[in-house]
């Protein structure tokens, strides 16, 4: 890893230890954090898995996309995956680690999303772009060599909570996959609420905005027929009562979950991107993703 895990913990911290006045306030201090955030990533990886770079076209724009196969012959479940850091930072070179991880100890596809930043790109777009990439995926799943049957999306951090967006947007049109579970790590799932509160607020343009109908996942109206939730949290992390709330309210309305504390951690995303070990949280979502998939 190229930095101390502790210098990154100033910038995942800003509102303990910088003062959140001076948090992400101009262009050059987003800049930073965004060259922090791709310095997570190891100079070599320790997964081999085939890697394909491709560019897909959106209705007015294309984004680019990052497919990780495994070794193995025949059709395999695919976990979409979308990264975090904080609405404004992260890329497909910044959690490439994470996802060679996740495809080569579980055997299945999975596929990065490279959505557009704030402020740059303010609510929508990257909603859009993150439900409109993984209804493209799903379409062309022949051409990709994927099987359509087998889907399921996860995230960190930010990339949870558009993850948890997605699944409520895919159930509400029907125009997109099936997912056999969704699996959020260390998410943020309240548009509105006070973690990380200065980079959401690069993000949504209005109040209204936040409590639109996939603007906070965490008080949608209706969480009914969403699919398996898994959830990992860090035992002190500050968005810990958002991912509970969130937990009990999916099965209030009968959704199947299952959740894992990481003890003793905070918002541990440095050591999730950086997978320099396996940590409790990573072999979780191992085990996770081949219990969603039935994978032996």
């Amino acid at each position: 890893m190229k930095l101390s895990t502790f210098t990154l913990f100033l910038f995942f911290m800003p509102s303990l230890l910088i003062g959140q006045e001076g948090w992400l306030a101009t262009p050059e201090s987003i800049n930073q954090f965004r060259a922090q955030v791709e310095s997570i990533n190891p100079d070599s990886t320790q997964f081999e898995v085939t890697v394909l770079n491709k560019t897909i076209q959106l209705t007015g724009r294309a984004l680019d996309i990052r497919i990780y196969k495994p070794t193995g012959t025949g059709l395999k479940p695919t976990l979409i995956y979308v990264h975090g850091a904080c609405w404004v930072a992260g890329s497909l070179d910044s959690h490439d680690e994470i996802c060679r991880y996740l495809a080569k100890q579980s055997a299945v596809n999975v596929i990065a999303i490279n959505y557009r930043l704030a402020p740059e790109h303010k609510f929508p777009d990257a909603h859009n772009d993150v439900y409109d990439a993984t209804e493209w995926i799903w379409k062309h799943a022949k051409d990709l060599e994927l099987d359509p049957d087998q889907f399921a999306i996860a995230g960190e951090s930010t990339g949870a909570y558009f993850t948890a967006a997605t699944t409520l947007k895919v159930r509400d049109t029907e125009q997109g996959p099936t997912f056999a579970f969704q699996l959020l790590v260390y998410a943020a799932l309240d548009g509105g609420g006070s973690s990380w509160s200065a980079c959401k607020d690069l993000y949504f343009n209005t109040k209204d905005d936040v409590r639109s109908v996939y603007g906070s996942p965490l008080w949608s109206k209706n969480l009914s027929g969403l699919p398996t939730t898994f959830n990992i949290l860090g035992e002190f992390e500050i968005s810990r009562a958002e991912e509970e709330l969130f937990i009990r309210k999916l099965k209030d309305n009968g959704i199947v979950t299952k959740s894992f504390i990481n003890e003793g951690v905070g918002h541990d995303v440095v050591n999730w991107l950086s997978v320099t070990t396996a940590t409790p949280a990573h072999l979780k979502a191992i085990e996770f993703i081949k219990t969603g998939f039935n994978i032996d």
